[in-house]
């Protein structure tokens, strides 16, 4: 397992930075095969021998991926899945990808059953699920669901390093109406947003999926994966999946993003999907 706070240089705190990558040292361990793949998925002409060999280093997320695959998430299927490659050609790149992030990410960081930890955990899989439904039609490659994912993966690391004291700074913030990021900012040096840009820096992946992290609050998104992102994240909060603090600054933007569709696909199915992802990875 590779882990997020090997950095290639050291910096004081008063470094540019400096405090935000002193934050990141007590973050789990991250599986080195599932960045390998997020990269390597963004590679349309990339094989599935190519993604099943890569699993062959890690053989619990390759076990993880064929239980996903046999739990029903993506149907029953007629004979069981066996293999990678065969979980590869019966329910594709995209979704295997899916399936081994998602699953690493449950992997990297303890006590999602403590109910700041499980929260932030559903609010991930649900802003995943809506920004990849939001997105589908305009984003080329399948980032939506990623970057929905770790867009808030910065929280994790100030939770590491208070976890009492963290989940009762989102609560107040949240119960004032105050600036999240601004509290996160004045208690640690960094806001979550700052962290999850850096931490998808540090992994190598795409530029795309940095600026959607670091820009998922901003009043006017630059671009359609940050816009996935931003409504991906409102609408999981508004519904009651976590406290991300996007309420008061994105309704606005994202009240009306999705239209009817979306509507339907949240009182329809979102519910059950991130209850079956928790379920199927405990």
């Amino acid at each position: 397992m590779g882990n997020l706070n090997t950095q290639p240089q050291i910096l004081s705190p008063a470094a540019p930075g400096g405090r935000a990558r002193q934050l990141l040292k007590r973050l789990p361990p991250f599986s080195p095969i599932a960045i390998k793949l997020m990269v390597m998925v963004s590679d349309e002409d990339v094989s599935f021998k190519e993604v099943a060999k890569l699993f062959a280093a890690d053989p619990v997320l390759a076990g993880q991926v064929l239980q996903l695959a046999n739990s029903g998430m993506f149907g029953r299927q007629v004979t069981p899945v066996q293999s990678v490659l065969h979980a590869i050609a019966i329910l594709g790149l995209k979704n295997i990808s899916r399936i081994a992030l998602t699953a690493a990410l449950a992997n990297g960081f303890p006590a999602r059953t403590a109910p700041w930890a499980r929260s932030w955990w559903r609010h991930s899989i649900a802003s995943a699920l809506i920004a990849d439904h939001t997105g589908r039609l305009e984003l080329h490659l399948d980032f939506g669901y990623t970057a929905g994912l770790l867009h808030t993966i910065g929280q994790l690391a100030l939770f590491q390093n208070a976890p009492e004291e963290y989940p009762k700074l989102i609560e107040e913030a949240h119960s004032s109406g105050a600036d999240i990021l601004e509290r996160e900012t004045r208690r640690f040096g960094a806001d979550h947003l700052e962290l999850s840009s850096l931490i998808l820096a540090n992994w190598g992946l795409p530029q795309a999926l940095q600026q959607a992290a670091s820009a998922s609050h901003a009043s006017q998104p630059a671009d359609p994966l940050t816009a996935a992102v931003q409504a991906g994240c409102w609408y999981a909060e508004s519904v009651g999946f976590g406290q991300c603090g996007c309420i008061p600054d994105l309704q606005e933007n994202v009240s009306g993003h999705g239209g009817e569709s979306l509507d339907k696909y949240l009182l329809d199915v979102l519910t059950i999907e991130v209850n079956r992802i928790e379920c199927s990875l405990h």
